[in-house]
């Protein structure tokens, strides 16, 4: 393979299917269990409105179409993010290619994502949004390019579509539409790109996109924005000075783990000649570099301005995955062959393209080699199972307080509308009955004779005061393919319809 990516590049594209097909047959391989992003997913795929939750929809409406089509299951789970990461990586690979003009250092960009933990490993097992609006970063920047390269009205259109299907990825991705004016003012044909009436034409076309999201975030503004900023402000020291020192830390501290291990690959492969050559050099080098450095200094000042604490890695991702690029950029103008790295290079993203799947596997199948289960060994259908035979009815509604459960219980039930207490602006319409009774389902670490505050905060205010005292019931359930010792602990209350007297 290493000799047919040398001779051949665009091989890459063939080898990335055959990657996520491998990718989503091990995951139909593994144990029904939904991650947390999955059981968003799963849960949210009951609606296809214009707001959900702290998150755009992008990501929410492709898997509730997805789902309206083919149903709800492991597989079309399985198949959207597979699907979407395949066209993030193919989406990579066209952007490379637009700009290094050896499709071999295209090739090297591209698999050097490989090398990104937070790409090949999380990304594949849990992001979902993020990998949607990477793949929309891919889109607008090559739109972009395309612009400033060969203006046509379809490019113009493109940059239209991608900004406003990027806006309804991450709210974050405005940071890059920021970065890439910056780039595009800088470049030399930038101006008059901008000037050309066809540009109003783009951004009426991203306004059109996302208008219908903008308007049902300007009446839920708090909702979209108090739980991120909530968790941004985790941890944070009591002293003002410590504050500010503590934010722009967590944010290097962040660039420091995403991107250490590329540099520590190229550096190994291509030795002190990367190391010498990563001054901007060429117009594309100099554009990415201006794209960083202006994503960059707007996270530092968002850092001090709303007081930002607590950052995680797959909210800084997004801002460093195209750096594989601008050193392949780098590398070429200053003179690096391609072809006399090539192989050597091709042996670090093969092993992990054979490893990562392979892992996921045996860490799913055979969790007593790592001491404790996963979430994918989560014994859902067995818990569901028998409380069914139990009860002998189905719920005519299953009601939980939060999403992995929720999403793991409509799996199971996906004939049952699901209703979560974290999520009290979607509803859904249900039947109760004696037939159809309400299920009301949580996890709990010990047994207790009490629901649930949410749930009977829940249940009062909807169903009234006489049924907060409902029976709760516990059941403990092994773990898919665990040791004796590791359960799951379940509490559930079944709530039937009273008679009035």
């Amino acid at each position: 393979m290493r000799n047919l990516l040398a001779r051949k590049p665009d091989t890459v594209v063939l080898l990335l299917a055959a990657y996520f097909v491998v990718a989503f047959v091990v995951r139909l391989l593994v144990p029904n269990g939904l991650r947390v992003d999955e059981s968003q997913q799963a849960f949210f795929s009951q609606w296809l409105v214009a707001g959900y939750d702290t998150q755009p929809p992008l990501y929410n409406w492709f898997q509730a179409m997805v789902v309206s089509v083919f149903g709800l299951s492991i597989a079309t789970i399985a198949a959207s993010k597979n699907l979407v990461l395949f066209l993030l990586f193919l989406s990579y690979y066209k952007l490379a290619k637009l700009v290094l003009d050896d499709r071999l250092f295209a090739a090297i960009a591209t698999l050097s994502l490989f090398t990104i933990p937070q790409v090949f490993w999380q990304a594949q097992r849990d992001l979902t949004h993020t990998v949607a609006q990477m793949l929309m970063i891919n889109l607008f920047i090559y739109s972009i390019i395309k612009t400033l390269k060969a203006p046509s009205l379809f490019s113009y259109v493109m940059i239209g579509v991608t900004l406003g299907l990027g806006m309804l990825s991450k709210y974050n991705f405005t940071l890059v539409v920021s970065g890439a004016l910056v780039a595009v003012l800088l470049h030399p044909e930038g101006l008059k790109r901008l000037l050309d009436r066809r540009f109003l034409m783009s951004l009426a076309i991203a306004v059109v996109i996302f208008l219908p999201h903008g308007l049902w975030l300007l009446d839920n503004v708090s909702l979209a924005a108090s739980r991120t900023l909530n968790t941004m402000a985790q941890e944070a020291p009591s002293g003002a000075f410590a504050k500010l020192i503590k934010g722009p830390t967590e944010f290097f501290g962040q660039i420091l783990v995403i991107i250490a291990p590329l540099v520590a690959v190229y550096a190994i492969i291509f030795g002190r000649k990367f190391l010498r050559n990563l001054r901007p050099t060429t117009v594309w080098a100099h554009f990415f570099d201006t794209i960083f450095l202006a994503i960059g200094l707007q996270v530092l000042l968002l850092v001090f301005a709303i007081g930002i604490t607590s950052m995680r890695d797959r909210w800084v991702l997004p801002f460093l995955f195209l750096m594989p690029i601008a050193f392949c950029l780098k590398m070429q103008a200053r003179g690096i062959r391609a072809e006399d790295f090539a192989k050597r290079f091709f042996v670090v993203p093969l092993a992990v393209m054979i490893v990562a799947p392979s892992l996921v596997f045996v860490r799913a199948n055979v969790p007593t080699l790592f001491g404790r289960p996963e979430a994918y060994n989560a014994p859902y259908e067995e818990f569901v199972s028998k409380i069914l035979a139990e009860e002998g009815k189905r719920p005519g509604l299953v009601l939980t307080d939060g999403w992995v459960v929720s999403g793991n219980m409509r799996l199971q039930l996906p004939d049952v509308p699901t209703l979560c207490t974290f999520f009290g602006n979607l509803e859904v319409d249900y039947e109760w009955s004696a037939e159809k009774p309400i299920l009301a389902v949580w996890l709990t670490s010990q047994e207790g004779s009490a629901l649930q505050p949410d749930l009977d905060a829940w249940i009062q205010k909807n169903l009234g005061t006489q049924y907060s005292g409902v029976a709760v019931k516990h059941m403990s359930v092994g773990y898919v393919r665990g040791r004796a010792q590791d359960q799951r602990l379940f509490s559930y209350a079944w709530i039937y319809p009273r008679l009035r007297s």
